[in-house]
Order: structure tokens, then C-alpha cells, then sequence
């Protein structure tokens, strides 16, 4: 044992008989993830006794009846892809099958796991790309209705049994809305019409279809739903009516509807999901038995109803929603989630221990989106409050446009660019300052100045607080010879330009140095790479890919723990190491980090990648967010230690749009082009004197999967484990002010029941702490 961590030992035994107190629940276990995608737009139910599974546009997840709990379901729990298109449940065999957006299927047995995977509509090469409308179960059969045709599955064998495409009058291939199997006839509801086809002959023989007089094609693909109700079958037609299937025809219900979005059996009736109704129909004599039309309701585009008990909805705005039996009593179950999966950049702040999603920004090619969606705050209770006109009044929050990027001063106060009105300084609802062309000296980049009426859009692209309070941004606006960069003083209320420089005008990025030396990235498809710029003695420095620079396209700029400053390129990322020299004569210039262990051995850190944003966490390792997944490399950038993709974790999407790490919890915030996900890494920092007492999850199984965390550490403490009587197991150093044990010794063999001491001291032997570990029996 160490000098260090004896003297930690002696001066930790009074903590020894101390209980270890566990983190609260607001984040995932080290090592996982959680999702933090919306529900709000579900579109497709199935019901499985005691589980209601729902497809939303956003996310895939599962309500249990019992507990009226929802639970977000990804790879995490076993499935194959991610964005579920289409869901039914065969009573049958008691499964779930569920169609992916790709093609790919999953079939989940009753006790929700996964037991089969079939990819043979995913890897079946189309010209014209795979979309999944539907699918329907008939018989221990799933038919995938696709626009390619009908894709048979058979829910025993778990293959292909058969596929329909070209069976459209004159052997075309139809678009396929939706089946259904009466007796011995499929019926399909098509682009083509209605056709149907009898199972004892051959269906892949287009002359084996039949279509009915007055049901064939039409403008607009009106025939979108079908159904089996009662030994019958029943079809909506949008803007039309309900027909019964009688013979070789069809028959009204004498029902109009504009839209029918679902047709589904019950033991009470007919449901037909129309937008702001469901109606209930009684088949048998054709009577309306109710109509059910809810406030919540207003984009019904599923509706199921049990033997008995509730009816489930699934509401294109709302979410799901429970209606009781008696049709009154509605509940709409939403996650606990960000709006929208719209996301642009991602602040957090250990101060506030909030993280904060602004929704965005602006193209690639700087074209506004007119997006007024807000932005969303993620608190330390893990509640999410979504800001934006919806939930609050002009007075309270003035429903800025194309909100892009945001950052916190040290008093938690939230500084937020939007790209066309400006700055806004917020305090909360009702406290805030919207900063444009009439109070201060930002300009418009559109303003024709002989019409006062023409739009004035002020393009502020990003904003970064100094330890000061002060709060520097970056104003695009194209209008040559006039500053484009800003600091403004919120305790004077004073601002101050930059003087103009070349390409000062068309700058996007920004970043502060320790030395409160400004990096500028320069706008892409404007000037290539980026700008050094003293304030103190307005020193300017060009870096272009002959400074060392992998690629003069510069998507984001970070410092990391060192001081260094980092730069995302289109070609990998490179770094400045001491930006003292910055302005040196005959300084270096940027240097790329070559890989010199595992994959990628011999060449440019990610040289082959997109790098769009970088994160620093508590070990100073680099997180890189890709076109192609999210990256963790060692603090040097020369080693990848972790790759996630949507192949092995649940990031929803491979396109990444920001990353940031929260210093307090080590927690990894990943926007993607498909929503916001969070990983809990193994980094931290302490702030103050450290306070080991943070054990989570503590007690633990010995079968237990995941990682032990021990987090308000000394930052890189040496920690050694030992059981009760001194044997040491297993030791490491912490990165950062955490350290994670995967109840493994230093040979990699499971530790047996009982009690672990974790032994921490800095490298000068002080601040030391013993912390508990119980390791119970399975």
C-alpha cells in the first residue's frame, strides 16, 4: 500500500461505519443511457393483455395497464433497429410484431422480449427505397403492406412465406395501405383499388386478382384501411364512406369520412379513428353507437378497445390517451421529454445542474428555418419544462425564432443566440431582454434602410460566457467593414465591438481561451478556417489547413482541461496546444493527433469523418460527435475508446448534432437529428473539497451487470479496492472525480459477496476517503 493511500486509510476510518448515500434517480446507472425522446405523436397501437405497445413518430414504448407506467423501449431492451413504423399483436401465438422504418421486423413474445429477427425486407434492394405502411396479422401470418407490395411472414417458423408485388391490373406494382383475410380471400387496399385475391391459388399471377367495378384507382390513394370484424371485412375510404365486403362488391355503412386513419375490431364495435373522433359502430344493424370527441383529441390516428375496460388512442399531438369505459375520464400519457426531437446545441451547467436543448438554428447553408419550437431545460429534479409559446404567454417568454445556440454565466442567468432576433438574456418566465438592431449595436443582416416596414433579421450564431460574467457573440450579417463580434457587460449593460477585420462579417463559431483570447470559426463556404484574436491588444492570427488544420471547414471549437483548444473539421480534429504562443512569431500551428493504438493505427484521428461538434469530460478524454455515430477518445485524441452507433446503442440516430458533458454527474448529452439521449460516463469533477460519499447503486447484487460508480473523489485520485481485510482487489485512477468498478479483480474474475473498501488519495497523499461497497449474494 502507498504512502498516500495510508495516510488516506488513517484518515478515513471514521467514515468506515458511515453509510454511503445513493444518487438520486434523475439520471441512468454508469454505463447506460436514457432516452429523452417525445411521445406526443403516436400513431399506431397494439394491445397485449396487459401491455399496450404504441409507435410514435419520435419513439417506441410500451404502457403497462396495471401501473399506467410508460417505458421507453430501444436496443437497450433487446430490439434490433430503431423508428418503428407499423405494430399488431397476434392473439394467436401471443405476439408482438413490430416493423421498423428499414424494413427490418421484430417479434416479441408475451413477456415483451425479443425472440425472432427477420431482415429480408431491409436487405431487399429497391430503386425506389422501402416504405412501411402497415401490417396486419391473420392466422399466425403478418402481412407487411409496403410500397412495393405485400410481405408474408410466417409467426412460427419466423421467415418469409411469401411476396406480392407485381399483382396490380396489367401485372404494375401497387402501393399496399393496409389487408385483411376473410374465409379463403385476401383483401388489399391499394393505389390501384381494392383488390382481392383468393389464397388456394397463385397470388404472385396478377390474373389471380380481382378488383370491383367503381373501386379502382383514384386521385389521392384513398384507400388507406381494412379490416376483419365479425366474418366480415370493412374498408375506409378517405373522403368517401365505410363499405362492408358483400360477394364480389361492396356495400356503404353510410357512414362518411374524411380522413379514416384505422379501422379496428372490438367486442363493443367498428372503431374508426378520424382525427377529432373515434366513432363506435354496431355492424349488426349499422347504428352509431357512439362518437367519442375529447379536448385532448385532435389527431386520432389509432384507437384499441379491450374485451372490457378503457379504450386506447393514439393521438398524433397528444400522445396516448385512456378513455373509460363510460367514454368520459380521458388521461393522455406523455414522457417526461423535450417537445420535439428538434435539437441544435446543448448547454450544461453544474452551477444550475440543469442541461438546457435549443431547438434550432439554422441550415447548412445558413437559410433560416423559421422555427419558433424554444427551448427546453432539463433541472436537477429530471424534470423537463419546455419553453416556447405554447406554455407561455408573450409576456412571459417572447417566442424568439431560430433559437441556435446558448450559454450560462456564472450566476446561472441563460444567454441564448437566435438567428433573426438577436440575443436574449433569461432569467425565467417573465425575466428576460431581447437584445436586436433598436437597443444595442448588433446588425441586421437584411434591412433594406429607405423602408423602415422591410424585415430586419439579426443573425447571431453563438455566444460564450467568460468567467467575468461578460458574454461574447458572434453576429453574422454580411455587411462588409462592420464588426461581427460582441461583448456585452450584463452588470453595466455596456457593449463593445471588435474592430473589423476580413471575414469579420461571416464568422459562425466561438470560443474562449484560458488567456481570454478569442478562437473564431469562420463561416463555412465563406472564408475557410478559423481566427485567434486578442482583445487586450486586438492581435489577429489566421489558421487554414497550412496552419495544420485537417480541413479548412470548421464546425465547432472547443478548450479542453489543459487549456488546448480543439477544432472539429470535415476531416477530423485537430488541436492547439498552448495558446499562449498563439501570437508568437514563428508560432506552430494547429497539430492532428495520429492514432497509435487500436483501429486506425498509423493515421489522422478520425481523418475520414465529419466531425460536427467536440465534448471535454472530466478526464479530459474527447467526445466526438459524427455523421457516422459518437465517438470517446483518451485525452491526447489518439486512442478511441468507444464507438456508439444505432448498431450498438440507443442513440436513435448516427447523425450527431451536439454533444456537451455535465461535470457534476458525468452525464453525456447527445443530440441527434432524431432527438436527445444521454449517456452516464465514468468522468467528473469535484468542485471544492471532495466529499466520497456518493456510492451508486450501493448495496449490489453479485450478478449485477453494471458498473459500480464512486463520483465526488479528489479529480484523478488513485484509488485501490480492497475486501475487509486489506487484500487489495482491484486499482486504478480515477478520471476525473469518479471511478467506476465492475465487481471484477484485477484478473478480471468475479469478486465474491461482502463488503469492498474504495481507498482514494490525491497524488500528495491528501484529501483521502474510504468509501463502502456491499456486494450481497444473487
Amino acid at each position: 500500500m502507498t504512502k498516500a493511500l495510508r495516510t488516506a486509510l488513517l484518515a478515513g476510518l471514521g467514515l468506515v461505519a458511515a453509510a454511503s448515500s445513493a444518487l438520486a434517480q434523475r439520471t441512468a446507472g454508469y454505463g447506460d443511457w436514457q432516452l429523452h425522446l417525445p411521445t406526443n405523436r403516436t400513431h399506431v397501437l397494439a394491445d397485449a393483455g396487459p401491455r399496450v405497445y404504441a409507435a410514435a413518430e419520435d419513439a417506441f414504448f410500451v404502457f403497462d395497464k396495471e401501473t399506467s407506467s410508460v417505458q421507453l423501449l430501444s436496443r437497450r431492451d433487446g430490439l434490433s433497429d430503431v423508428s418503428v413504423r407499423a405494430l399488431a399483436y397476434d392473439s394467436l401465438t401471443q405476439q408482438v410484431v413490430v416493423v421498423y422504418r428499414s424494413g427490418q421486423v421484430d417479434i416479441l413474445n408475451n413477456k415483451g422480449r425479443v425472440t425472432a429477427s427477420l431482415s429480408d425486407i431491409k436487405r431487399k434492394s429497391l430503386a425506389g427505397g422501402k416504405t412501411i405502411n402497415r401490417v396486419d396479422v391473420a392466422r399466425r401470418l403478418a402481412y407487411v403492406s409496403t410500397n412495393f407490395g405485400i410481405v408474408v411472414l410466417d409467426l412460427q417458423r419466423f421467415e418469409v412465406k411469401d411476396t406480392y408485388s407485381n399483382f396490380g391490373p396489367g401485372g404494375t406494382a401497387p402501393q399496399v395501405y393496409g389487408t385483411a383475410v376473410q374465409g379463403d380471400t385476401l383483401y388489399a387496399a391499394t393505389s390501384a383499388g381494392l383488390l382481392r385475391g383468393n389464397l388456394n391459388t397463385n397470388l404472385l399471377n396478377y390474373n389471380n386478382w380481382r378488383s370491383t367495378a367503381g373501386f379502382g384507382a383514384r386521385n389521392g390513394d384513398p384507400y388507406r384501411t381494412l379490416v376483419t370484424h365479425r366474418g366480415k371485412v370493412y374498408a375506409g375510404i378517405n373522403d368517401d364512406n365505410l363499405y362492408r365486403a358483400v360477394g364480389a362488391g361492396w356495400v356503404s355503412l353510410n357512414y362518411p369520412v374524411r380522413t379514416c386513419w384505422a379501422l379496428r375490431s372490438s367486442a363493443a364495435g367498428l372503431l374508426v379513428s378520424e382525427d377529432e373522433r373515434i366513432g363506435l359502430i354496431d355492424t349488426r344493424t349499422n347504428q352509431v353507437r357512439n362518437r367519442i370527441q375529447l379536448p385532448s383529441l385532435t389527431a386520432g390516428r389509432d384507437a384499441i378497445r379491450p374485451n372490457s375496460g378503457p379504450l386506447y388512442i393514439a393521438d398524433f399531438r397528444n400522445g396516448l390517451i385512456r378513455v373509460e369505459a363510460n367514454g368520459q375520464n380521458a388521461t393522455s400519457f406523455v414522457t417526461n421529454a423535450p417537445a420535439t426531437t428538434n435539437a441544435f446545441n446543448i448547454v450544461t451547467d453544474p452551477v444550475s445542474k440543469t442541461a438546457t436543448v435549443l431547438s434550432g438554428g439554422y441550415a447548412e447553408g445558413y437559410v433560416q428555418l423559421e422555427n419558433k419550437l424554444g427551448f427546453y431545460v432539463y433541472d436537477a429534479d429530471g424534470r423537463w419544462t419546455n419553453v416556447n409559446a405554447q406554455n407561455y404567454t408573450s409576456a412571459e417568454y417572447p417566442n424568439l425564432q431560430d433559437v441556435s445556440r446558448g450559454a450560462r454565466t456564472p450566476d446561472g442567468t441563460l444567454y441564448v443566440a437566435s438567428y433573426a432576433q438577436g440575443l436574449l438574456e433569461w432569467k425565467g418566465p417573465g425575466q428576460f431582454r431581447v437584445f436586436g438592431v433598436d437597443n444595442s449595436p448588433l446588425r441586421s443582416a437584411i434591412r433594406d434602410l429607405q423602408d423602415p416596414n422591410y424585415p430586419r433579421f439579426v443573425r447571431v450564431t453563438d455566444v460564450a460566457a467568460a468567467p467575468n460574467g461578460d458574454v461574447w457573440l458572434v453576429n453574422r450579417h454580411q455587411v462588409e467593414q462592420q464588426p461581427g463580434v460582441f461583448r456585452f457587460t450584463p452588470s453595466t449593460g455596456q457593449w463593445q465591438s471588435i474592430p473589423w477585420f476580413t471575414g469579420a462579417e461571416n464568422l459562425e463559431r466561438l470560443c474562449l481561451d484560458d488567456l481570454g483570447h478569442l478562437w473564431l470559426g469562420r463561416a463555412r463556404r465563406a472564408l475557410s478556417g478559423l481566427v485567434a484574436y486578442n482583445p487586450e491588444t486586438n492581435a489577429l492570427r489566421s489558421f487554414a489547413v497550412s496552419d495544420g488544420l485537417p480541413n479548412g471547414t470548421v464546425w465547432d471549437l472547443v478548450k479542453d482541461r489543459r487549456g488546448a483548444i480543439w477544432a472539429a473539421t470535415s476531416e477530423g480534429a485537430a488541436v492547439y496546444d498552448d495558446p499562449s504562443l498563439a501570437f508568437e512569431p514563428g508560432a506552430t500551428g494547429f497539430r492532428t493527433p495520429i492514432v497509435r493504438r487500436g483501429a486506425g493505427t498509423g493515421f489522422r484521428t478520425l481523418w475520414t469523418e465529419v466531425v460536427k461538434c467536440i465534448a471535454v469530460d472530466g478526464g479530459n478524454r474527447k467526445w466526438f460527435g459524427t455523421d457516422n455515430g459518437l465517438w470517446l477518445f483518451n485525452e491526447d485524441g489518439d486512442e478511441a475508446l468507444q464507438h456508439f452507433t444505432v448498431e450498438n446503442s440507443p442513440l436513435p440516430s448516427n447523425r450527431i448534432v451536439d454533444v456537451a458533458v455535465d461535470d457534476r454527474t458525468g452525464e453525456v448529452w447527445v443530440a441527434t437529428e432524431a432527438g436527445v439521449v444521454s449517456y452516464r460516463g465514468s468522468a467528473t469533477v469535484t468542485e471544492g473539497a471532495p466529499s466520497c460519499a456518493k456510492v451508486f447503486p450501493n448495496p449490489v447484487r453479485q450478478d449485477f451487470s453494471g458498473q459500480v460508480g464512486i463520483s465526488g473523489l479528489a479529480n484523478n485520485a488513485e484509488v485501490k479496492i480492497t475486501d475487509i481485510t486489506g487484500t487489495l482487489v482491484y486499482q486504478t485512477r480515477a478520471t476525473g472525480g469518479t471511478v467506476v468498478w465492475n465487481l471484477a479483480d484485477y484478473n478480471g474474475r468475479r469478486v465474491q459477496s461482502g463488503v469492498y473498501l474504495v481507498l482514494t488519495a490525491d497524488s500528495d497523499g491528501k484529501n483521502g476517503c474510504i468509501s463502502k461497497v456491499a456486494v450481497l449474494t444473487k
